[in-house]
């Protein structure tokens, strides 16, 4: 929607989404599914495009894999380490300490990242043999028998850490600074946290992101959605009972910054307004071309709520307005924007 709203506005975006093929919780599962991590992985990713298809996204200029992309990620390591920011023992670890503001972005002190870590159970070892300091992160590790394994003449065979797989690939193919970097608001520690000291002690810029755009998380049934959990309503689910734009306006109904609870019948009164919508309109998109013929006031109030952080909740409501005044022009293109190509 970001980019849908920025490109409409005429700024020509470079929307990069990564694909973390390469990661503990992948393996974890397909050892418990007893599949081959790189089915499972792209299974996953089949599955996911497919619902972002269904919901009409703005597909992502470039999708890079770390599988496919240990080389550049293995140059970061040994950059970090050349310039003496990693050590070596049992992995290769970011020395934490060598980056004075660590903690800054997620507003934490010390106290609260190694609590944080311990209680996410990713503390790890402290000690000889082992990481020295508790806020200290792995760049590359050994791999366990079923997980793959890239050689590396200075590190030995293993594979890279989380953390610096993301920067990585954000550094090739955006630059050394970027302008704007999503997630979800549980990933602004650790993960954004060191993904911002590593590439900040690559470049030696003050900077790594312009904007951090962290999302709240959501809620069902009075827990936090995880799978953990097993308490997810997922796409499918809600495209069975819901057209794709209905799904997209719910979602835009809530802030994404703000913590919310999903709810069956919120997501019926967005069916309700997309019936509205597909009444006035019929087919009709406009994001690209603009509201000509739309009513002035209204999408000066529209364009006015997107350009305040984002604020989909107003900008819905000015598409309400729009419906219920009947201005066509103006409610398809503010529909192009808020709903995509996701069908009424």
């Amino acid at each position: 929607m970001l980019v849908r709203w920025l490109e409409a506005s005429g700024v020509r975006v470079t929307y990069v989404q990564n694909v973390t093929d390469v990661d503990d919780p992948l393996f974890e599962r397909a050892r418990r599914d007893r599949v081959r991590w790189d089915e499972l992985a792209a299974r996953e990713v089949r599955g996911f495009v497919a619902d972002m298809e269904a919901l009409g996204w703005r597909r992502p200029d470039l999708m890079p894999h770390v599988s496919t992309e240990i080389p550049g990620i293995l140059d970061a390591v040994r950059a970090l380490d050349a310039r003496g920011f990693a050590y070596q023992t049992d992995a290769v670890y970011f020395d934490a300490g060598r980056f004075p503001s660590y903690g800054a972005l997620s507003h934490r002190s010390r106290r609260s990242m190694v609590r944080k870590l311990r209680d996410e159970g990713l503390l790890g070892e402290v000690g000889s043999g082992a990481k020295r300091d508790a806020l200290d992160f792995p760049l590359w590790r050994r791999s366990a028998v079923d997980e793959p394994a890239w050689d590396s003449a200075e590190f030995g065979p293993g594979r890279p850490g989380w953390h610096i797989e993301c920067s990585a690939m954000a550094m090739r193919y955006l630059g050394p600074v970027i302008d704007v970097h999503g997630g979800g608001r549980d990933l602004a520690f650790s993960h954004h946290e060191s993904e911002r000291a590593q590439s900040q002690s690559l470049t030696g810029r003050d900077v790594f992101a312009r904007a951090w755009m962290h999302t709240g998380m959501v809620r069902y049934e009075g827990r936090k959605m995880s799978k953990s959990l097993g308490n997810l309503v997922v796409v499918r689910q809600c495209l069975e009972r819901a057209p794709a734009a209905a799904v997209r306006l719910y979602l835009a109904s809530h802030h994404y910054r703000r913590d919310w609870s999903f709810r069956w019948e919120g997501l019926d009164r967005a069916v309700a307004l997309a019936a509205r919508i597909r009444d006035l309109v019929g087919v009709r998109r406009g994001a690209g071309a603009g509201p000509a013929a739309g009513g002035k006031e209204l999408v000066r109030e529209f364009t006015a709520a997107l350009n305040d952080d984002l604020d989909t909740p107003a900008a819905v409501r000015v598409l309400r307005r729009a419906v219920r005044e009947r201005d066509a022009a103006a409610a398809a293109w503010m529909l192009g924007i808020l709903a995509g190509t996701a069908a009424l």
